[in-house]
């Protein structure tokens, strides 16, 4: 394809894939991460339990749209847009070919898991953001010698590292690559201002920290995932996932790029991460979304690429895998039908669990309603749903070090009455949960079985409650 037919096919394609995107947000039901992160926007803070705030203040940013799916969303699908545009900037000036920016663009458009992390609200849309502006900027800066451009790479650096903790390792690639012969007057020119900027958009995070006993680190390093015994063949499962997930084609080419590219600022912000990951994933789960730095400044790299048989082996797998999960999101429900007309059985738990949230939201208030009820769940996510759909003040109970936060949301002081306990199992099936309802409450009774297409939620009715009843129900010591 020639350079001016494959610009207008790349960059209509990026417009396309957008609007694709905030369809793709506008139809489902908010996920409970979703809901949680929107519970943060509500209550804006420079710091959470398992994230930096960037997502918080991302969603913040249009609630005056009002509340809806796509309200929580918008900010992200933007990130999408803007994401492309600076890696197919950085491309360009990597390359010198302005084709090279519209083949990193075309890339990370059509890659499948970046229009799901595009179209929902997740901490990946503004990291995604941060790093790729952060190539441009360095690219810029690092060739240029100009003050402006550092100024602008510190304020990129500082958006990823308020987004990921990951974004530590997009900094260290910065450096790393600054120490290079081809680079190291950068020092001289303007990298310590960058640095600088960013130091200081990240303090207001370091000092929430202080002063929550490094909550962040600790949850992300221990709490996030338990320990795991060493498993030889996860990084070969975790590299056949991530095939599947940047489509094969795309996967292949950024492989090529690791190996073949000599531009300093792509390697060090990319191969020195992935590796880790995938030697972490011996000991431990690591998610396919963990790659998406790195995967950023491969594409980056695409237009050095020269290939001899075109580039159609690429593109066509992604633009078939990112049709169907766009069909999938836009519309659900004849794909459920499907996968049940060909004899598959989904469980409770599968991912069409989330359009039972809006009725099971209003059920559960109208049921609580009567008895002048509390509504509790011990998942912090689930109670955010419940509180998006129906106003339901999130409490929070159980011992998930992650739902902690959310005791500050309700004053337990006020020692309501009775309460309903809403869980997607019934609560024999918990007997550490059993045995502190039986000590919270003096009368523990079941309450309805709700039924939707999807799945069945259990209550259970907690009534006379002690003194320190929710304090008991969350492990606290009273």
């Amino acid at each position: 394809m020639r350079a001016p037919r494959l610009e207008i096919f790349a960059w209509s394609t990026v417009l396309l894939v957008t609007v694709l995107r905030a369809a793709f947000a506008r139809s489902l039901p908010l996920t409970g991460d979703e809901a949680y992160y929107w519970e943060w926007s509500r209550r804006l803070a420079a710091g959470y339990v398992d994230h930096p705030p960037a997502v918080a203040y991302a969603i913040a940013a249009f609630a005056w749209a009002g509340r809806s799916p796509l309200a929580v969303r918008a900010a992200f699908v933007l990130c999408g847009l803007v994401t492309a545009v600076a890696t197919g900037a950085a491309a360009a000036v990597f390359s010198g070919r302005r084709n090279a920016g519209a083949i990193a663009a075309l890339a990370v458009s059509l890659a499948p898991i970046m229009n799901v992390g595009f179209g929902i609200a997740t901490p990946d849309g503004p990291y995604a953001l941060g790093w790729s502006a952060s190539l441009f900027f360095a690219a810029r800066a690092f060739r240029e010698r100009r003050l402006y451009w550092f100024a602008l790479l510190g304020v990129a650096l500082g958006v990823a590292l308020l987004s990921r903790l990951f974004a530590c390792a997009l900094i260290a690639g910065v450096i790393l690559a600054a120490l290079t012969p081809a680079y190291r007057a950068a020092w001289r020119a303007g990298l310590w201002m960058s640095i600088g900027i960013a130091a200081l958009t990240y303090a207001p995070f370091l000092l929430w920290n202080s002063q929550h006993h490094w909550i962040s680190w600790s949850f992300g390093l221990f709490g996030r995932h338990p320990s795991d015994e060493t498993a030889p063949l996860r990084p070969f499962v975790l590299f056949a996932l991530n095939a599947l997930a940047f489509s094969p084609g795309i996967w292949i080419a950024v492989l090529l790029v690791a190996q073949r590219c000599r531009e300093p600022l792509v390697l060090w912000t990319a191969v020195p991460l992935a590796l880790v990951l995938f030697v972490l994933s011996l000991h431990e789960r690591v998610e396919v979304y963990w790659f998406v730095g790195p995967f950023l400044s491969l594409c980056a790299g695409l237009g050095t690429l020269q290939l001899r048989r075109g580039w159609a082996w690429v593109w066509a797998p992604a633009a078939a895998l990112s049709a169907i999960v766009f069909a999938a999101a836009i519309a659900p429900l004849p794909a459920y039908s499907a996968i049940s007309s060909a004899g598959l059985h989904l469980s409770d738990g599968g991912p069409f669990e989330m359009f039972t949230y809006r009725q099971l939201a209003r059920d559960v208030r109208d049921a609580a309603q009567k008895r002048s009820a509390i509504v509790m769940t011990d998942g912090y996510g689930f109670s955010s749903l419940l509180d998006f759909y129906a106003d339901i003040t999130p409490v929070v109970i159980g011992y998930d070090s992650q739902g902690a936060e959310a005791r500050r949301w309700f004053n337990d002081g006020d020692r309501p009455a009775a309460a309903l306990f809403v869980d997607k199992v019934p609560l024999a099936a918990r007997p550490d949960f059993t045995l502190q309802f039986d000590r919270a409450c003096a009368r523990v009774s079941p309450g309805p079985v709700l039924q939707y297409r999807y799945r069945r939620y259990f209550t259970t009715w907690c009534e006379g409650m002690s003194r320190n009843a929710v304090a008991t129900l969350r492990w606290q010591k009273t």
